[in-house]
């Protein structure tokens, strides 16, 4: 049976005369009968009509998955803000982890400088690191000629302020005597307050310091350029801040009232850090304490600094 007997055929049955019957669609007003719209539909053409319109369907249905932001709706489908941002914030967790371990390092060497333990290869890179971060805010502040004049006279008239290399005795540092001679710092270090001490350093006591009588509120001032390697606070010494300066030189300021600056924080010499507290004892009034460390070894500031 060839294709022109089978048109045939379907033609002739009843599928065919589906196919081929037409009918009228009318739209007509309900008062008046008025006929309003109609038009002819045959089978084969209402069948054209709903096969055109599902492939149109599927078309638009299928741009919008695939060029418009309605895919995100799509379950299976991610954001690529999202993938943005987590991308970001893994950069940025792992940079404060970073961070988070160097802090605890710098603290860690701090204790153990205050607690006079030896630290080998750790005390030499905490230092090194400390005078290169120095060395770029002193690079950030040129001063003019007739200010370095001015300085270099100032040093070479106050040189026995400077801190000199010496044998440590068990006056100096009680139960922490030792034998070991300090290094040489030729570094000038100035008052953080000016005031008049009302409790001097005393090793026997362990006063490891000097009481500064200042007026309360009054800034507290860098002895010299430095890192901030350690802030808190504790209820018998207020707010407490230490700095690091080059060659294993450490100053800690107790008693002061408000901050002004945060770990890992770059100084230079004569910088505000904080303001003098009230003081915790009624006897000495509104006063800074300030320690100075070489080596992990405590001594007396009036050594090394004119008040």
């Amino acid at each position: 049976m060839g294709v022109k007997d089978w048109w045939l055929k379907i033609k002739n049955s009843q599928l065919g005369d589906v196919i081929k019957h037409k009918h009228r669609f009318v739209v007509i007003d309900n008062d008046t009968f008025k006929e309003k719209f109609s038009f002819n539909l045959s089978g084969i053409n209402l069948f054209v009509t709903i096969g055109v319109t599902v492939i149109v369907l599927i078309v638009l249905t299928t741009v919008l998955i695939a060029f418009t932001p309605l895919r995100e709706y799509i379950p299976g489908y991610t954001d690529t803000e999202m993938i943005e941002q987590t991308y970001t914030n893994a950069k940025k967790i792992d940079s404060l982890e970073t961070a988070l371990a160097n802090q605890e390092w710098v603290v860690a060497t701090v204790q153990a400088l205050l607690k006079g333990e030896s630290l080998g290869s750790q005390a030499d890179s905490l230092a090194a690191d400390s005078t290169a971060k120095v060395a770029v805010v002193a690079g950030a502040y040129r001063h003019s000629k007739e200010d370095s004049l001015l300085r270099l006279e100032v040093e070479s008239e106050d040189n026995r302020y400077e801190v000199k290399g010496r044998q440590a005795t068990a006056a100096d540092h009680g139960t922490m005597a030792t034998s070991d001679v300090q290094p040489t710092v030729t570094t000038l270090f100035f008052a953080p307050v000016k005031g008049n001490i009302v409790k001097p350093y005393s090793a026997a006591a362990r006063h490891y310091g000097v009481d500064i009588a200042a007026a309360a509120s009054s800034p507290v001032n860098a002895a010299y350029s430095g890192t901030v390697v350690s802030v808190g606070f504790t209820a018998e010494s207020g707010h407490v801040i230490a700095l690091q300066h080059p060659a294993g030189v450490i100053t800690i300021y107790r008693n002061n009232s408000v901050l002004l600056k945060h770990q890992g924080d770059v100084v230079r010499a004569g910088e505000p850090i904080a303001f003098v507290g009230t003081g915790t004892t009624t006897e000495l009034g509104p006063h800074l304490h300030l320690e100075m460390w070489v080596n992990g070894s405590p001594v007396n500031p009036e050594e090394y600094i004119s008040f």
